[in-house]
């Protein structure tokens, strides 16, 4: 009786486990660097930088998270076929008698195990993480973190927004005295407060105050003015919805009366039955051709990861009163893609993709390659022919 776990089984294993490790923190850390600018400015002004800092990293984790498994899983599993490919193992193991289906156990057992991830992620953990997001912008916005300004400075708070002010009230802890100006308007205010955004939008309550329109020198005497920089309402409520949805765990989703909502929790549904077509296009498309070691089909796998993200986003944001029909023909279009995939390489052979590539890009390889001839006569004069020696 063979055993269940074969030796072969364990070198596959390991080989795809630490190779999905290491895509998988990589593609993490790179996100994360991504964000940290954008980060920093925003709470550059605040009091407790470092709290805001590492909890809105680990607020935005289990979304990375969900990237860093689709990308780590194809990447994995590709790899490690193309190395077997190229070291000639891969042969050896389908001429020992071993199918593909065999070889492959594990590295699917992997794939029904990150899509078990996937739905956690989708359905649980990015909505919290997107509830403690939004906690502390609602922190950042009534500035329970406090500001780090100083008195009789100007200071620029971003998006073209300038501060100063004379005084700090110790019982409330509003701006005193206050100069404020925006674009082309100046406001000058008794009193008032200042808050940010998780957006970077400068938010503003002044009272007992006047603006300065410096356009048409129009002046207007207020008793509260609300300032926001993000100054569209309706994409600002429309940004409002879509961060609402986000904050709902799929179970609510895909009960609500909402076709939007419900569209939206189809879409996170999409990512873990995406992970169970992934070796298929790793397979098939991390074996390179014969006698070549092109990178061409390993591309396009990653193409194809990118576009599938953007097809769950426009199953998110369609409009229709079925989304779970919308989700369901996507889905039937990928599984389409991977059996068109497979059939083309029982036909093509390995690496088929690699060769039907290179076939459509060598015209362009070859006008780029191909070298610039002089241009002769253009100036009116032709290259003098040598006199042969008597």
């Amino acid at each position: 009786m063979r055993p269940f776990v074969s030796v072969l089984d364990r070198y596959l294993l390991a080989s795809v486990a630490v190779t999905l490790g290491a895509v998988f923190g990589l593609v993490i850390a790179l996100m994360l660097f991504e964000h940290l600018p954008r980060l920093f400015d925003l709470v550059h002004l605040s009091g407790r930088k470092s709290y805001i800092v590492v909890s809105s990293m680990a607020s935005l984790l289990p979304e990375y998270c969900g990237i860093g498994l689709l990308f780590g899983l194809y990447l994995a599993i590709a790899l490690t076929v193309r190395r077997l490919s190229l070291r000639g193992e891969l042969d050896v193991i389908e001429a020992s008698g071993v199918p593909a289906r065999r070889w492959m156990r594990f590295p699917a057992l992997l794939a029904l195990v990150v899509a078990g991830l996937l739905l956690c992620l989708q359905g649980w953990l990015v909505p919290a993480g997107e509830r403690r997001l939004a906690d502390l912008g609602r922190d950042l916005e009534d500035g329970t973190f406090g500001y780090d300004l100083a008195p009789g400075e100007l200071i620029s708070l971003g998006k073209g927004v300038t501060l100063r002010f004379e005084g700090i009230d110790r019982t409330t802890g509003a701006l005193q005295r206050i100069f404020f100006r925006t674009g082309q308007t100046t406001f000058t205010a008794l009193r008032g407060r200042f808050g940010f955004d998780l957006q970077g939008d400068v938010l503003a309550d002044l009272e007992s105050g006047r603006s300065v329109n410096g356009a048409n020198g129009q002046s207007v005497a207020f008793s509260h003015f609300h300032f926001d920089s993000g100054q569209i309402p309706h994409a600002a409520a429309a940004r409002g919805e879509n961060e609402r949805r986000k904050r709902i765990a799929l179970p609510a989703l895909l009960a609500s009366g909402d076709g939007v909502d419900r569209a939206v929790g189809w879409s996170r549904v999409m990512w873990p039955a995406f992970a169970l077509l992934i070796p298929v296009f790793a397979v098939v498309l991390g074996k390179p051709a014969r006698r070549s070691a092109s990178t061409l089909g390993l591309m396009t796998g990653l193409i194809l990861l990118v576009l599938f993200i953007r097809t769950a986003g426009l199953v998110a944001a369609s409009h229709s009163e079925h989304p779970g029909w919308v989700a369901g023909a996507a889905m039937a279009g990928w599984l389409a893609i991977a059996g068109a995939l497979t059939w083309g390489e029982r036909r093509g052979g390995a690496g088929y993709v690699d060769t039907r590539l290179r076939k459509l890009l060598a015209p362009l390889v070859r006008m780029r390659a191909r070298p610039l001839k002089p241009l002769v006569g253009t100036t009116g004069f032709e290259p003098a022919t040598p006199t042969p020696p008597v």
